[in-house]
């Protein structure tokens, strides 16, 4: 039986937009914690991983938000792993309101890599235990999804990598993608839009003091968006993402509360 893991946590002054919800970004952020904490419950120490140069790296991610929280609401995250494929996890992530509603969803499929050699390595045994993963079968298999490709250049941004976005495997933080290309976004389209779904597939680890370009096209479908991003580094796309706006309805929002 698969092994799930809860935390809570307060969307704070920090994580809250000019509309007092939470960021997207925040979610994510929870999220890695929530399973870096249950990594640390089950006896995998970030720090033993270190220590024999290993790490995992996220290949894809996938959300999907229903309903936004608000500023100081406390969200319940549950978390477990899927799937485990010699060399890959599946995570799943579920994050309820103080009500007990299904708000957010997001899995990711993880490498685990050697960092001196910079290749994946087998996913040891003691994994499958901790997590209730069947070492025969290894759980579900994982759902493949595709990022439809930029067909043109709506949007552009440059960045470069401060210090503050690398994280503690000495690369740029996987949250910090999103943050890039939210900063393409019209602001008409952030005041009026919401993010319902977000895939990404990273490609090429980005390392600090790297500049970084990040562009976005926008397609209209009805009354929503879809933006289609990619990162790209001295000219080789880094990430590419795929993001779906619902629009916004303040006469709704008002009478939910």
């Amino acid at each position: 039986m698969k092994k799930k893991y809860e935390k809570k946590y307060e969307v704070t002054y920090r994580d809250a937009d000019a509309r007092q919800e939470c960021h997207l970004t925040s979610y994510m952020d929870f999220m890695a914690d929530c399973g870096m904490s249950q990594e640390n419950n089950l006896g995998f120490s970030f720090f033993d991983l270190i220590d024999n140069n290993q790490t995992w790296v996220l290949y894809d991610y996938n959300i999907n938000v229903y309903k936004y929280a608000k500023y100081r609401d406390v969200l319940k995250i549950v978390t477990y792993v899927d799937s485990i494929k010699k060399f890959y996890a599946v995570r799943n992530f579920k994050v309820y309101n103080d009500k007990n509603e299904l708000i957010v969803e997001g899995k990711t499929v993880a490498f685990l890599i050697d960092t001196i050699k910079r290749k994946t390595i087998m996913i040891p045994q003691e994994y499958y235990e901790a997590y209730g993963v069947d070492i025969k079968t290894g759980g579900v298999s994982r759902t493949k999804f595709k990022i439809s490709k930029l067909e043109n250049i709506d949007y552009e941004k440059n960045f470069n990598v401060r210090y503050i976005d690398i994280d503690i495997n000495s690369h740029v933080g996987n949250v910090k993608y999103v943050s890039w290309i939210m900063e393409t976004m019209p602001i008409d389209i952030i005041k009026n839009y919401r993010v319902s779904h977000l895939k990404i597939k990273y490609e090429i680890e980005i390392p600090y003091g790297s500049d970084v370009k990040a562009q976005t096209e926008i397609r209209q479908e009805e009354e929503n968006l879809i933006a289609i991003h990619q990162i790209l580094k001295d000219g080789e796309v880094v990430a590419f993402l795929e993001s779906n706006w619902t629009k916004y309805n303040v006469n709704l929002e008002i009478n939910k509360r």
